[in-house]
This record gives C-alpha cells, sequence and structure tokens, in this order.
C-alpha cells in the first residue's frame, strides 16, 4: 500500500483499517473498484463501509469517472462529501447576457429557411467564440439569440468586466461578419448585461431538455436592458457598470422604464475599452492607500501600558476598515504582555446583539465566573460569590446586581428586581465599574474590547463609565472600531486615537511569507495575491491560503512551484467568491459551517450537536476541519467548545449560499431546539429566539419574543434597545391578517412603546402622535378603557408641546368629559391636571388653579411615596404627580401667590429623585428650570439645569436636553459665567427641530433679556416680534404681557423718540396681566411704567401705578420683582 491510501484512510480517521489494506494489496488504482463485499471481506464495520463507500465515489467524482486521474487527497483531514449527487440550487452574484440579432423577424419574413438558417448559424458562431473566449457560459440558445453567464458554473475573477468584454467582442466579430448579396442590410446585435444574485444551479425538465434552471431578476432585467439597446450597442445596469469601475467609457441613459419593473432602471451604454487607466485606477479611483507597519502600533500599546500600570489608566481606540488587522494587533499586544504580570478581560461585541443591553459583559462574566448551562442555580449562586468574594465585593447587593444581570437567582431580599429600573440599572453599573476597579488594584488589567461599531447602548455607558475614572486605574483598555463609529469621549486626555492604514507591499509581502510558513510562492502568484489583497491583512492570509490549498501548486520542501499556468486557475479577486469555494470544499463539513453561520458568529458544540444529523465522531471530525481550514477558531474542549468564526465575512458566505427555503427550515430546527433544550437561555436572551423565529418565518412566535426582549429592557431603561425589539414586533406584525388577537396584541405593544418613543424623540415627535393615534383607533369602542385614556392622555400631550394650544384644550376637555363618564377617579384626576396645564399656558389662571386643586385633593400629592407613584410612571412617560407640583408651582407664581411655590418644586424633585425613574428625574431637572428662571434664582437655575443636561444625554432624551440647555445658557449670562448665549440658540435650534413649542414664549422672553443686556436691541425686538406671533399661531397667551413689557424696555434704550412706545407697551402689558390675573407679570409690567414716570418726574402717577399692584401681594414671601417694586416705591418717598 502506498502513502497515498494511508493519508487517505488517516483523513477519514479509519487509520486502523490500514494493515488489512496493506495486507491485501489495496492501492491507489484499485479503490475505485472495491465493491461492499471487497471491505466486508477485509474486515471493515457497516458503518465504516458506507462512509469509505462515499468517499470512494468522491474520489471517483473529482477524477471525472477515470480513476486513474484522482489526486491526492489534500493533508487538512478530509470528509466524505453529501451523499447525494444530484446538483443542488445556490445563491451566486451572476452576470448575464443576452443577445439578439437585429431585424431577424423580418429576415425570415422574406427568406427561405435554409436561406436564413447559415445566416444566424454565423451570427450565433460569432457570438459563441466571443463568449468562451471570455471564459463565459452559454446557457441556453433561443433561436436568433442567446443567455450566457458569467460566473457560474465556476466564479472567475472579474466576471462582469469579462461579460462586457465579451460583449465588445461579439460586436466587433458580426460587425466583421460577410455581406450575404439577398440581405438588404448587414448583420446587426443587440446586447443586455445585468448583474445580481440568483438562484442557480438545479436542473430542472426531462431528458434532452434538461437544463440548469436560473431564477431572479437579473435574466429578465437583461433581456430588457437588451431591447433597449440600439443595434450594435452594449447596455448595462448600475451594479454592473459599478463593479467594472472605469476599465470602460460609458454613456449615461439615465432612467429608463422597464416593462415588468416598478422603478425606473438606471441603464449605461458601453462606449468602448477605456485604455487611459491602469487597473489599479480604474478599481480604486478616490481611494487612499495609506500603507503603515504595525511595529509602531506594538510600541505605542507598550508605551501606554508601561504608563497605565503606574496607575495612570489609559485607553487607545484602534480604528481601521474590515480586515484591516484590529483584531488581530490586539491579540498580538496580549502576546507580547504574556511574560508580564497582568490580567486580562475581553469583551467581544456582536452584530446580533447590538439592541441586547449588556451582551460583552454578560458573555465576560459567564465566562469568568465559569457558569455552564448544566449548573442548577444553587451551583451558580455559589460559583458567583466565590468570583465576588475573589474580586473584592463583599456587598451582598453587588452579588445580586450581578445575578440579576446573569438571570442567576439570589435569594436575597435586597435584590436589585425590588428596585426601580433605573436603580437596578445604576447598581449593575456600579457593580461593574467596582468589579474593574477591584482587579486592576489587585492586577495591572488589560481590557480589550473588541469591535463596538456593534456594542449595545448600555454597554457604552458602562464603557463610557469606565474610561471617564480609567485615569486612576492601572489599566489599558484596547478598544477596535470600524470607521463608522464616533466615540464620544474624544476630548479625554487619557484616551489615544490609533488608525490603521493598509499594508505596504514589503509589509503584505512578509505577511504573504508567514501565510506559507516561509515558503516561496511563484513570483507571479506572489505578485497577484499582493496586487489582488491591497495590504488588507485578512484579504493576504486568506487568499494566500485559499492558493495553497487549491491543487495548483506543487509544494517542496522550501518553495511552492506551479502545476500549470496561471491562466488555468484564475483567483477570484472577490474575498466573497474566495471563501465560498474555500466552504465548498468543506464536504460534510460545509453543512456545519452553514448550519453554525445560521446560530450566529458564535456557536456552540452543545447546540450544534442538538441540529445535525450525523454522529458524533463525524460532527467532531468536521468541527476539526472547519478549525483546520482556519474558518473557525474554537474555545474549550467538547462537550463546552464555542466555535467563532473567524471573521463576520466567512460567516456571511457559507449562510449566503444557502437558499431562503433551506434557511427557513434551519431557523426552524434552531428555535424548536432552544425552546425544548435551552430554556434557560432563551429566559434570558429571549432576543434569540425571536430572530430565529423571524428568520423561520415563524411570525407569532417571533412577535411574542421581541415583545418579552422590548419590556425586559424598557424596565431596565434600556430605551434604545426597548425601541428596536418594539419596532423589530410591530413590523412583523403587519405580517399577521388583522383578527381581534392582532389588534389587541398591536394595542399592547403600542401602549408600552410610547414612553420609550417620548423618552427618545420628545413628546411632539410624529412618531409619537402616531403611535397614540392608532392606540386611539385600536380601543375606541373597546373593552380596554386604560388603552382609550393613555391614547388620549398622549395626544393631548402630543398638542400641548407642539401646539395649538385650542387642540390641547379641546382634547383636555374630551378627556375630562370622558372620565366623568367612566367614573373612574384615576381619570378624573389626569384629566383635572392636563385642564389644569394647558389653562395655565392659554393664561386662564383662575382656571388653571382650581384644576389644579381638584386635582391636588383627589391625588392626596401630600402623602405620595415613590412605592405608590410606581404604578403611574410607565404608562404616562414620567410621573404625573410630580408634573402637576411643577406646573402648579409655576401657574401660582405667575399669579403671584409666591408663598407655595418653593415647596412644590423641592417635593417635585425630591420624589423624582427617591423614585429613581430616568425620565421623571430628567423632566423635574429640565423644567423646574421654567419655575427658578421666573423667581430670578439663575444660581439654582444653572445647577438644576446642568443635572438635566447629565441625565438627558445619559439616556438620549433629546427634548428635555434642549429645555436644561437653553436654560442653562440663561443662567450662565445671568450669572455672567462664560457666554451664555450659545447654549440658549443651541436650546431652541434643538426645540424647533423636535417640533417642541412648549414654553416657547417665554424662553423667547429671556433670550430678549439676553439681548437686553448686551443693547442688541434689533434682535431683541426680533425676538419678541417671533414670540408674539407666537402667541396668536399657538395660543401660548400667559407670557402675553411680560412680551409686550419687554417691547418697551427695548424701546426706551433704541431712542429716546420711542418713550411713548414704550410707555403704551408697559400699559398694553399691565392691562394684559390684570385680565388674566396674572399679579407677577403686573407687577413687572408696573414698576417698569413707574421706572419711566418717575425719569419723566411725574412722581404722584408712578406711585399709584406701582404702589396699587404692590399693596396687593400682602404678605406674600419676597422674591427680586416684589424687592424691585419696592426699591421704586421707596425712591419715590
Amino acid at each position: 500500500m502506498n502513502d497515498r491510501v494511508s493519508a487517505w484512510l488517516k483523513g477519514l480517521g479509519l487509520d486502523h483499517y490500514r494493515a488489512a489494506f496493506e495486507q491485501n494489496a489495496i492501492t491507489w488504482d484499485v479503490l475505485p473498484e472495491l465493491t461492499d463485499e471487497d471491505l466486508t471481506s477485509l474486515g471493515v464495520l457497516l458503518g465504516h463501509r458506507k462512509k469509505l463507500r462515499r468517499a470512494i465515489a468522491q474520489l471517483v467524482q473529482q477524477g471525472e469517472g477515470d480513476h486513474t486521474t484522482v489526486q491526492a487527497i489534500p493533508a487538512a483531514h478530509p470528509l466524505p462529501p453529501a451523499s447525494s449527487s444530484r446538483a443542488q440550487a445556490e445563491r451566486r452574484q451572476l452576470t448575464v447576457m443576452f443577445c439578439d440579432l437585429v431585424g431577424s423577424t423580418a429576415l425570415a419574413s422574406r427568406l427561405d429557411p435554409e436561406e436564413v438558417q447559415p445566416i444566424i448559424r454565423q451570427f450565433l458562431d460569432a457570438c459563441s467564440h466571443a463568449i468562451s473566449r471570455g471564459h463565459g457560459y452559454i446557457a441556453k440558445y433561443m433561436g436568433d439569440g442567446l443567455l450566457a453567464y458569467f460566473g457560474y458554473p465556476h466564479a472567475q475573477e472579474h466576471d462582469a468586466e469579462r461579460a462586457v468584454h465579451a460583449g465588445l467582442a461579439v460586436l466587433e466579430l458580426v460587425k466583421a461578419l460577410p455581406r450575404d448579396g439577398r440581405q438588404d442590410q448587414d448583420i446587426a446585435v443587440r446586447i443586455g448585461i445585468a448583474t445580481g444574485h440568483v438562484l442557480v444551479g438545479e436542473l430542472i425538465g426531462t431528458d434532452t431538455a434538461r437544463e440548469r434552471s436560473v431564477f431572479g431578476e437579473t435574466p429578465n432585467l437583461a433581456a430588457r436592458l437588451q431591447s433597449l439597446a440600439a443595434p450594435n450597442q452594449v447596455v448595462v445596469d448600475a451594479t454592473t457598470r459599478l463593479l467594472v469601475g472605469n476599465e470602460f467609457e460609458f454613456a449615461d441613459c439615465g432612467a429608463v422604464a422597464l416593462k415588468g419593473f416598478d422603478l425606473p432602471v438606471h441603464a449605461w451604454q458601453v462606449v468602448g475599452r477605456n485604455v487611459s487607466v491602469s487597473r489599479f485606477e480604474s478599481h480604486r479611483s478616490g481611494r487612499r492607500a495609506h500603507f503603515i507597519g504595525r511595529e509602531s502600533e506594538i510600541a505605542l500599546l507598550l508605551s501606554r501600558w508601561r504608563e497605565a500600570i503606574e496607575g495612570e489608566g489609559r485607553v487607545v481606540f484602534v480604528s481601521g476598515e474590515a480586515g484591516i488587522g484590529k483584531s488581530k494587533l490586539a491579540w498580538r499586544f496580549r502576546e507580547q504582555l504574556r511574560e508580564e504580570r497582568h490580567h486580562t478581560i475581553q469583551l467581544q461585541c456582536s452584530p446580533h446583539h447590538a439592541k441586547t443591553a449588556l451582551y460583552p459583559v454578560i458573555n465576560y462574566l459567564r465566562r469568568a465566573i465559569g457558569v455552564t448551562s448544566e449548573d442548577g442555580p444553587t451551583v451558580q449562586l455559589q460559583k458567583l460569590k466565590a468570583f465576588t468574594v475573589a474580586n473584592g465585593l463583599h456587598d451582598p447587593t453587588t452579588v445580586s446586581a450581578l445575578g440579576d444581570l446573569l438571570s442567576i437567582p439570589s435569594g436575597d431580599q435586597r435584590t436589585p428586581v425590588m428596585l426601580s429600573p433605573d436603580k437596578r440599572k445604576e447598581l449593575m453599573l456600579d457593580a461593574l465599574v467596582q468589579l474593574l476597579q477591584n482587579q486592576a488594584d489587585r492586577c495591572p488589567t488589560l481590557c480589550i474590547v473588541e469591535d463596538v461599531h456593534w456594542i449595545d447602548p448600555t454597554t457604552l455607558e458602562f464603557l463610557t463609565r469606565v474610561i471617564a475614572g480609567l485615569h486612576q486605574m492601572p489599566a489599558l483598555l484596547v478598544i477596535t472600531a470600524r470607521p463608522d463609529f464616533n466615540p464620544t469621549w474624544s476630548e479625554l486626555n487619557q484616551v489615544m486615537f490609533l488608525t490603521l492604514s493598509r499594508l505596504s507591499r514589503r509589509e503584505s509581502a512578509e505577511l504573504l511569507v508567514s501565510a506559507t510558513r516561509g515558503k516561496t510562492l511563484p513570483l507571479e502568484v506572489e505578485q497577484m495575491i499582493l496586487a489582488k489583497t491591497e495590504g488588507v491583512p485578512l484579504y493576504v492570509e486568506e487568499l494566500t491560503d485559499s492558493v495553497i490549498k487549491s491543487g495548483l501548486l506543487i509544494e517542496e520542501p522550501h518553495v511552492f512551484r506551479l502545476k500549470t499556468a496561471l491562466k488555468d486557475f484564475p483567483i477570484p479577486d472577490s474575498l466573497q467568491a474566495l471563501l465560498t469555494e474555500r466552504i465548498d470544499r468543506l464536504g460534510l463539513a460545509k453543512e456545519m459551517a452553514q448550519i453554525g453561520a445560521a446560530l450566529g458568529r458564535e456557536f456552540t458544540y452543545e447546540l450544534l450537536r442538538e441540529l445535525v444529523d450525523v454522529a458524533e465522531p463525524e460532527l467532531e471530525q468536521a468541527l476539526q476541519v472547519l478549525c483546520a481550514s482556519g474558518l473557525i477558531m474554537q474555545e474549550g474542549e467538547s462537550p463546552v467548545a464555542k466555535y467563532v468564526f473567524r471573521h463576520a465575512l466567512i460567516q456571511d458566505a457559507a449562510y449566503g449560499i444557502l437558499p431562503k427555503a433551506s434557511r427557513r427550515t434551519l431557523h426552524v430546527r434552531i428555535a424548536q431546539t432552544l425552546e425544548s433544550k435551552f430554556a434557560e437561555r432563551t429566559a434570558r436572551e429571549p432576543e434569540l429566539l425571536a430572530y430565529h423565529h423571524e428568520q423561520a418565518e415563524s411570525i407569532r412566535p417571533a412577535i411574542k419574543y421581541w415583545f418579552v426582549a422590548a419590556q425586559r429592557d424598557a424596565a431596565r431603561s434600556a430605551h434604545i434597545e426597548a425601541l428596536h425589539h418594539f419596532d423589530k414586533a410591530l413590523a412583523l406584525l403587519a405580517r399577521v391578517p388583522q383578527d381581534s388577537e392582532h389588534l389587541a396584541l398591536e394595542s399592547d405593544l403600542l401602549v408600552a412603546r410610547g414612553p420609550v418613543i417620548v423618552s427618545l424623540k420628545g413628546y411632539a415627535s410624529d412618531e409619537a402622535e402616531r403611535n397614540y393615534r392608532r392606540v386611539k383607533e385600536l380601543s375606541q369602542g373597546s373593552n380596554n378603557p386604560e388603552h382609550y385614556f393613555f391614547a388620549m392622555w398622549g395626544l393631548w400631550v402630543f398638542h400641548l408641546v407642539r401646539g395649538p394650544l385650542a387642540t390641547a384644550g379641546v382634547l383636555a376637555d374630551d378627556i375630562f368629559s370622558w372620565a366623568q363618564r367612566q367614573r373612574n377617579p384615576e381619570f378624573l384626576i389626569r384629566a383635572h391636571t392636563a385642564m389644569g396645564i394647558t389653562n395655565s399656558f392659554r393664561g386662564r389662571l383662575i382656571e388653571a388653579k382650581t384644576n389644579f386643586s381638584t386635582a391636588k385633593a383627589a391625588i392626596g400629592l401630600a402623602t405620595h411615596t415613590p412605592e405608590k407613584q410606581r404604578p403611574h410612571v410607565l404608562p404616562y412617560t414620567q410621573e404625573p404627580g410630580i408634573v402637576a407640583r411643577i406646573m402648579t408651582a409655576r401657574t401660582l407664581l405667575i399669579s403671584g401667590e409666591v408663598d407655595q411655590v418653593e415647596g412644590l418644586v423641592q417635593e417635585a424633585i425630591g420624589i423624582a429623585r427617591k423614585l429613581g425613574h430616568p425620565f421623571t428625574l430628567a423632566f423635574a431637572f429640565a423644567t423646574a428650570p421654567w419655575v427658578y428662571s421666573i423667581l430670578r434664582d439663575a444660581g439654582r437655575t444653572l445647577s438644576l439645569a446642568e443635572e438635566g443636561i447629565t441625565l438627558s444625554k445619559k439616556h438620549s432624551f433629546e427634548v428635555l436636553l434642549a429645555y436644561a440647555t437653553f436654560f442653562q445658557g440663561w443662567a450662565m449670562d445671568e450669572l455672567g459665567k462664560g457666554e451664555g448665549l450659545g447654549s440658549v440658540l443651541d436650546g431652541l435650534s434643538a426645540l424647533r427641530a423636535a417640533k417642541a413649542s412648549l414654553n416657547s414664549t417665554h424662553m423667547l422672553a429671556l433670550l430678549a433679556e439676553v439681548y437686553l443686556r448686551k443693547r442688541r436691541i434689533d434682535e431683541g425686538l426680533g425676538v419678541l416680534e417671533e414670540a408674539l406671533a407666537l402667541v396668536h399661531s399657538q395660543g401660548e397667551t400667559c407670557w402675553h404681557a411680560e412680551l409686550f413689557r419687554l417691547k418697551g424696555e427695548l424701546f426706551l434704550v433704541q431712542s429716546d423718540q420711542l418713550i411713548a412706545a414704550a410707555e403704551q407697551c408697559f400699559m398694553e402689558a399691565m392691562e394684559i396681566a390684570q385680565s388674566q390675573h396674572a399679579m407677577m407679570l403686573e407687577l413687572r409690567a408696573a414698576t417698569s411704567l413707574a421706572r419711566l414716570l418717575k425719569k419723566q418726574n411725574k412722581l404722584d402717577m408712578a406711585q399709584r401705578t406701582l404702589s396699587s399692584v404692590h399693596s396687593r401681594f400682602g404678605k406674600h414671601g419676597a422674591n427680586p420683582d416684589l424687592a424691585d417694586a419696592q426699591a421704586i416705591l421707596d425712591s419715590l418717598l
């Protein structure tokens, strides 16, 4: 027996039959002749006989039926192929060419069939010659035309380019055809070329009519483009135009309407070959190619590490395109530190979990703690406690927080489940930061966070916290991301940015030698690899590996040599095509790769084993082949091993080959397996089950699990993730028939989604309005009054914030009338609150105070506790009692009833802090300044606004951030602290963008004050005109009087000629304030008028004007406006 047979048996895992084969002189050329009886006589077991027969059949197939030409099996542990020899359909990118003879119908009508036949034969021969020369595949002759493929049955280099070259060659050959004397014109051709994704390969038909089927719009598009072309023209679609770059000159045909296509299709006419540019220029036009080495990057990382271990924590943010070597750089640096005492934390972000809160952290903790799916709750808790003790975390609440994060029940009464979502989230993040701090204090720590372009928002929040406090830790944080990720910590001193460029040609060549283990490649092969990979390390490694395993080369001790001319085996320049070829060569392991790809970037042996229909030894052998091929990496040992695709593109390639029907079937199996055998994981990650049900088109279960994931995230205040999951559920629900179950579920989803939308996009967003309006439609006339009230309340808030207030008033009245009919005390409380707020902003202060008083009496504001308030929060975005307090305080203050104002605002803020609900707290911080700015307390305004800014930025509360930013700017200007005007204008701009106009007249009045202080009179008057226009368009009349007063003050500064106009403004302000019972604004107007009268020496009139208002305040608490009035009155004595 020769070495080839021995290697073959070893590759199959049947090396123990080697002696029997050798004793019976079974040589390589005899293998294809072995029968089942022969194998039995050799003592081969039944299962092994089947495996050998499949492998022998594959040998014959590789030799194209001639066993004497069978090639050696590659050394990397080959597997037998799938048992079926029938060609399976595949998804491929295909370039399709349609060629059609011009005027053939007219020709046939004038000539005898025997005269037409040689003309068409000449034409088809010319087309066939050009296409064959371009390595195209003639799929079908169709009378006077033909259909050709480029990219099937074998993908080759530059398929689209070869198709266009062939098309131009057809034109040249057809033009050169001799003209028959019976023809009244020369032969001409029309050619259409299109590129796209198709399903190709399955045999259809019978006997001689059998052909390879192609499904997809690409062939139809090519046919339509052919009909669009003029005689002797080649017309291509936009995709083909993009793929060929500047290799050809084109004329833009524009967007054209084609039969069978709903939208116009962009088409291009090929004018000719472009000989003015090189291939590099044609394919890399406009792209920068800076090539730098990696030694300097390693040195930089080491330098930062030295600083970090001295207690000055550092961050290195590594950015670069996919495949550029970010992960490899981090790995190499980690290897550099192998001999040094340190601790490593590895966080891997996932594209499938970009909306799963803290997914990378959870994965790390489960690995670090050693928790497995086989551990019971008691064992898991024991491991968790041991881990926390070992890392200096002794507080039971910390254990509970981490247990809650990992879904490990702690059994402790202080469990975070009993806390508010925000408190739970804070506790978790604090525990995680403390864990990192403790680990770093015990041992210098290297923390690598990979692929943060896929990071979930909550992990990003954790990472931001770590970075902010890292300067006090002996730790280095290495973060990798693609260029489209924009970090928020770019200004911090401890952060350094490192952008990886492509490798130089010399460095790429060094990497190529490393990939061949020091063996030299033929020069033409090396040059092709270097030209194709263009300095992207992943491409260099993958393409080199593919060439070595392709059978193109003969391996010798120190070099590789070509077996045949390189043109006989063109290497695909597309990494996708390259990876597809590698996957196709995997045999049975190909199916394992595809199942793994459907599972995700990472998959476990345990789950894969449940999904495959092969014995465990064959599964393990298949996984060994996958690991040996370099497509995946293994972590741990079976049965707890985890496998990771080496690159996302590899996973995409393996998955992309599968037809959609096969994908659906596979996802059904995955979902069923997860539900039946991995209940703990699905409870922890409902979005995983939702994803597989969705891909399986099991719509209702997918909706269910997306909803569960959304509710979990909303409860954790992970709003961005929650919105993503809600929207996934709603998108799928749209595909379900609208029966009663559908409508009820849609209403449930929208009610739960409403507060999330408001938190992220604002009260006045179009999306919020659509959400509430749809809930109203669904709940109107139903037996769900809570949903109907939620919708009415949301629509009222929408119009309150966006305007006009008249509409908000109608809605508030409707809510009240409906609540009365329902006889529901809770609804009535909210209705009175809605009417009070609306009336307050409309300047109806008496009615507003009555509404608030009624609501306060009913709700018992003074006795509220966080536990009682909590049920009211989520359906209404923020706790209504806090809203009522702040709006009541504002109304009383404008009315001149100062005594209760401070107490109400502080009570609201105190309750918000205790409640710990992020949006409620941010609302309190953003709106309490409305009151303190009226009190002219710039210090309180500034401190609250800054807290509101911090919290709103943290949770992406854009509208509250805009309000807080405005009042921060006003307070800074009032206090003379820097340039606050910019923040004032930024806040207003953001509110306009969000279509939020509530309180705009007050804010524009404050902006006018800023301009008045800066003596920018024209701008101040312009702002007041804008505000006065809003009074009429929006109905926000509560600040009408103050606008006239400020207009008068600006007139006085602008010109002495405007004194009379200013006096008229003050008088009109007093009149408006009196009609609204806005005594504080009346006092301001009277003070301004008295000051003017004093300057005119009209002292008696000044004294009467001001004292008549001032005296009505009685013993109400002091404030700056009362003090100003008193000072003027004192000066008039």
